[in-house]
């Protein structure tokens, strides 16, 4: 009796708990532009009860009035709302910014931020994602520390030069290993020939990426072993994320302009200066004006005809979502972008389907593969060639003002006979120097790209902790070069024309097996990682040129020529396999440690030296974690405190293919086919290595309101692969053999601060500060440590590589002003004698002593001395972002300096031959005691300007501040949307280069006319400019 009471009452007692429940309904949004949030959890507390919210944010539940129901999502703060007597609850979530950066991708795997050891910084893809740049690695410049990125000009999908951390090596190459979705793919320009730049990783759509991970110590960098020296950037795309599907749509259009253009010399001016100069040499007037049809003065500003405002326009269109099995997200892309200068352009269709799908609870499957179109069109910008005569960066410069770019009858004003610019009235022109037009009209150099990147992949679940994950990925890239230089004038006018088409097919596949393992034995968690990869590069390349077209109707290869010539045919391969383990631990999230080991064996080197180790180690301590921290007043201000140190050894695989082997190569005597020694090989050479170490602080304040890291590192590279010289009597090859011979050291210090300086009701502001230091020192080098010249162009020597200097270092002649007392140069030779020039005196007594007037010997490049440093000893950038209700302000500055640039471009635009000038030249010294820096001008002397030999006078700092990006958007509120079914809306404005702060006189201090070199960097001649780009954007979510 007593049982059935006792059920009786609890049955009771049940049903008025249910009956007391009440259906609750509502809305999960995003605080910040009001989206909805589907699949958050929604639980009421302390019980087991639960659902999450669908498509639209909306959710249903059962709860009582004095239950709490409890809102938590990834990436979001949890909330805690009391029900009461309310039926419907909607609720905003805010972003958690500590817990979206607190999982880290790494190399085969992921870590939490705060337990990592390694220096690795983390970027998201929304700060890069409606930047008007052709590929991703434009958008991070200045936004991470240690990692100094330069876009060399303004042409369309110029490769940018990467450095992590420095110069990674001498003669191999100093870029980051690029890593997509964990497939390593291939870098760098894959343009075969003409005028065309193409950087394969325009090829990747911005908008596609989720997050960008720089890995820069060895500790991080080591699980990728000989490929690891100069870092490695890791590129995560989006995946799909369980819900309701989501469509986003993301548009801009821009418009681009130069930026910081030459003032030039006008016509009247021109003549002026230029037969002044005549008359100072002895000569004659030699430049009178040309009038038009109206009579007034032919006055040709030629940046007029090369430069244009460029309209550009992007579409993303994606699509997102998924369920507990299967989760997708696709994605299409156009963009097609018309740079400043004319026919240079660049098109993008993209295509990218990222898919996994749980077969079972212990497999799942997947793939990610994006395919891309790219169309890179560039006229001869000397990008390929500093002191080409048809660079458009330099033709603006020097012709002629007083002369037309076209005759009266509307021709081109050109000399057939001499493929010359028409003098006009002029005696004299500058010789060699083209007519631009006739290049811009009639020419077609273009570079397109079929690029597949693709992985497929299978997770097992082996073991609670234990995944086996084997993936296949493919980098195949398919290159079309077409070049047809038309036969009227320019590049092809002495041949009546040519066209040159180039194929080349590069292909990479990688096999990737290894298994991770975590486990917890109490509060010791361990993450182990295992496994074997496998690579293989091959690349196929073929082509041929014609000249001398048989009828002007013909402007294509498949055209009528006259001549078949030889193209580019090259072919190549490497492989490279390797095995690599990696142990991370923890005790209790407070003393941290990670190995990491990697053996690689590489195809280039001979037998006994294919093979290399990698080790990597660090270990790290939450202070903040320790009891006594917690337990002190200290830990209200500081949150989080992490030391960290580590030590490892990577290496470069920057050898040719066949690096380790002699070789011979076939040709042709005549007719007669032969054979020629072609390479000395070095069995003995084996891998270039850095060998890292690196020190760190990270913390937290005030809850985690302000954040950032303080690290100092110091890489040793060693074994450095240069140019052993050798007896021309062994009859070797160029008199020289590769050997391992070389050492250079970089150290330096990084400093982040990321802070939410204020947050009110509808206001807050994010900042997010960098700086790093960078100083590079050469240890070592061949043949007893004799320097390397590098040169620009092969004409201008004016980079040296010398131990106990920068790598690169400005080599220049000293120069100290003019003589106020004659108007001429004073250089300083090796003695420290000072020296004049006078280029109207006799060729004999044209070098004089400024002590006493006596003949001197002249000044040569033997005369040079080291000035100082190419390469930024400081750079970072400061990001801020205001937000007020709904709109939202970001400012975004980036800045450099302590380098040294060679101006070369000023030696052409003081140049005194039959140039145009820079206005800076009225400023010329003409009567005794006037005091400049401009000597009193000759005609024909380009030896006071600096054209002979690179003097001082034309070394400037390279410090600068930029205003990268300045954007203000606006989000439409909820209730503007909803009819449309529009979950939400952003509208956005912004500007790209806006302004420049700067003592450089260049065209701009990022410059690089060498791009990517290592030995000849800060060095601007005759390059385009940057480039100012203004868009208007929205973005749409449905």
């Amino acid at each position: 009796m007593k049982k059935r009471l006792l059920l009786t009452m609890l049955l009771v007692f049940s049903a008025s708990i249910i009956f007391a429940q009440s259906k609750i309904t509502g809305k999960v949004t995003m605080a910040e532009n009001g989206s909805d949030l589907p699949g958050v959890s929604v639980s009421v507390k302390g019980t087991t009860r639960g659902t999450t919210s669908a498509g639209n944010g909306n959710y249903t539940i059962n709860a009582s009035p004095n239950e709490t129901l409890v809102f938590t999502f990834v990436g979001f703060k949890p909330l805690s709302v009391k029900v009461g007597n309310r039926s419907v609850i909607d609720v905003q979530l805010e972003s958690d910014v500590s817990e979206l950066s607190e999982v880290v991708v790494m190399g085969y795997g992921t870590q939490s931020k705060k337990v990592i050891t390694g220096a690795v910084t983390s970027v998201s893809g929304k700060e890069i994602a409606s930047q008007p740049v052709q590929s991703f690695d434009q958008g991070l410049q200045g936004r991470v520390s240690g990692v100094n990125i330069t876009t060399p000009n303004g042409v369309l999908n110029n490769a940018p030069v990467i450095r992590v951390r420095g110069t990674s090596s001498i003669n191999q190459s100093s870029s980051p290993l690029i890593v997509i979705d964990g497939m390593p793919i291939n870098s760098g320009d894959v343009s075969a020939g003409g005028y065309t730049v193409n950087n394969p990783l325009g090829d990747i759509n911005p908008s596609d990426i989720e997050s960008v991970e720089i890995l820069k110590d060895a500790s991080a960098t080591a699980i990728y072993g000989s490929r690891a020296a100069a870092g490695v950037m890791l590129i995560t795309t989006k995946k799909g994320k369980e819900g309701k599907a989501k469509l986003s749509y993301d548009t801009w259009v821009g418009a681009t302009q130069t930026f910081r253009r030459f003032n030039m010399l006008d016509a009247q001016q021109f003549m002026d200066l230029k037969n002044e100069a005549s008359r100072n040499a002895g000569l004659a007037d030699q430049f009178f004006p040309s009038y038009n049809a109206d009579g007034s003065l032919v006055n040709t500003n030629w940046y007029d005809y090369i430069y244009q405002t460029g309209y550009s326009q992007s579409h993303n269109l994606s699509l997102n979502g998924g369920n507990k099995d299967t989760k997708y997200s696709f994605s299409v892309g156009y963009t097609d972008q018309n740079g400043m200068l004319k026919k240079n352009t660049f098109s993008r269709m993209t295509g990218r389907m990222n898919v996994s799908h749980r077969l079972t609870d212990f497999i799942t499957i997947g793939s990610n593969i994006t395919y891309a179109n790219s169309f890179n069109q560039a006229p001869n910008t000397g990008s390929t060639g500093a002191f080409s005569t048809g660079g458009l960066g330099r033709l603006p410069l020097v012709l002629a003002p007083n002369v037309a770019p076209y005759n009266a009858d509307g021709s081109y004003n050109i000399n057939r006979s001499a493929n010359n610019l028409g003098l006009g009235k002029n005696l004299v022109g500058p010789g060699g120097y083209y007519n631009p037009l006739p290049d811009l009209d009639l020419s077609k150099f273009t570079s397109e790209n079929a690029h597949l990147i693709a992985n497929i992949f299978a997770d097992f679940k082996l073991y609670k902790g234990l995944v086996f994950r084997t993936s296949y990925g493919m980098d195949n890239t398919q290159i079309e070069d077409i070049q047809f230089s038309n036969p009227i004038h320019g590049e092809a006018g002495t041949t009546n024309g040519s066209a040159y088409n180039t194929y080349t097919n590069i292909k990479q596949w990688n096999w990737q097996n290894y298994l991770t393992y975590d486990f917890n034995v109490d509060k010791n968690s361990f993450t182990v990682v295992v496994g074997t990869e496998a690579q293989k590069f091959t690349i196929n390349r073929w082509g041929a040129g014609r000249t001398n077209v048989s009828d002007p109707f013909f402007t294509s290869f498949q055209g009528s020529f006259v001549n078949n010539v030889v193209g580019s045919n090259y072919q190549s391969q490497n492989g490279l396999l390797s095995y690599f383990g990696r142990l991370n631990y923890d005790f209790d999230k407070k003393y941290l440690a990670s190995f990491t080991l990697r053996s690689d064996g590489y195809s280039a080197y001979a037998v006994g030296n294919k093979w290399g180790s990698f080790p990597g180690a660090s270990l790290g301590w939450r202070l903040s974690e320790e009891a006594f921290w917690k337990g002190s007043s200290i830990s209200n201000t500081i949150n989080e405190l992490k030391l960290r140190g580590s030590w490892g050894r990577v290496g470069n695989t920057g050898v040719s293919d066949f690096a380790s082997l002699s070789l011979f190569g076939s040709g042709l005597y005549g007719s007669t086919p032969t054979w020629a020694f072609a390479q000395a090989g070095n069995p003995n050479l084996r891998w270039e290595q850095s060998t890292k170490v690196d020190v760190g602080i990270s913390y937290g304040l005030f809850k985690d309101r302000i954040t950032g890291e303080l690290n100092y590192y110091q890489n040793n590279i060693t074994d450095l692969v240069l140019a052993e010289p050798q007896a021309p009597s062994r009859g070797v090859p160029n008199n020289s053999i590769n050997t391992n011979v070389g050492s250079m050291v970089n150290k330096g210090l990084e400093f982040t601060l990321n802070a939410l300086v204020l947050e009110k009701k509808d206001f807050t502001w994010n900042a997010n500060f960098n700086i790093s230091t960078n100083s590079n020192e050469v240890l070592a080098l061949a043949n007893n440590n004799a320097d390397i010249i590098a040169s620009t162009g092969g004409l201008e020597s004016s980079n040296i590589v010398r131990v106990g200097y920068p790598v690169g270092s400005i080599f220049v002649i000293e120069t100290r002003g003019v003589n106020p007392a004659n108007g001429q140069r004073i250089f300083v030779n090796a003695k420290g004698e000072e020296v004049q020039y006078n280029h109207a005196a006799s060729s004999s007594t044209r070098w004089t002593y400024v002590r006493d007037g006596a003949v001197a010997p002249a000044i040569t490049g033997s005369d040079r001395k080291v000035w100082g440093t190419a390469m930024p000893t400081f750079f970072g950038g400061l990001d801020n972002t205001f937000k007020y209700k709904q709109f939202d302000l970001g400012i975004f500055m980036q800045f450099s300096g302590g380098n040294y640039i060679y101006n070369g471009t000023k030696a052409g635009l003081r140049d005194q031959r039959a140039w145009n000038n820079h206005t800076d030249i009225i400023n010329r010294w003409q009567k005794a005691g006037d005091v400049t820096n401009i000597p009193r001008l000759v005609f024909g002397d380009n030896i006071s300007n600096g054209s002979a030999n690179p003097i001082s006078e034309n070394v400037e700092k390279g410090d600068f501040i930029r205003m990268r990006n300045i954007s203000l958007g606006y989000t439409f509120k909820k209730g503007l949307l909803e009819k449309a079914k529009i979950s939400s809306a952003r509208l956005y404005a912004q500007v790209q280069n806006a302004f420049l702060i700067t003592g450089y006189t260049g065209a701009d201090p990022e410059i690089s006319t060498n791009r990517g070199s290592n030995i000849a960097p800060g060095v601007d001649r005759n390059s385009t400019p940057q480039a100012r780009t203004y868009t208007v954007g929205l973005s749409v979510n449905f």
